[in-house]
């Protein structure tokens, strides 16, 4: 069982690091925090990638034009 929990933080931090260098985030944080915490790190990271998208294209920008 505790294999597998270290196996889970050395994945889910593998996947965070890749994940924040596609998104322009800094990924030795990101990498550091999945292996820390796992996969509970994922609503965090997403608001903070959601959060740099819309400050860099502003608020009136809509992602889904009608």
């Amino acid at each position: 069982m505790l294999v597998a929990v270290f196996l889970l933080a050395a994945v889910s931090g593998l996947l965070f690091y890749v994940a924040a260098l596609q998104s322009a985030l800094p990924p030795r944080r990101w990498a550091m925090l999945g292996c820390l915490f796992g996969p509970a790190v994922l609503p965090m990271f997403m608001a903070r990638r959601r959060f740099l998208l819309l400050s860099s294209r502003g608020l009136r920008y809509a992602l889904l034009r009608a």
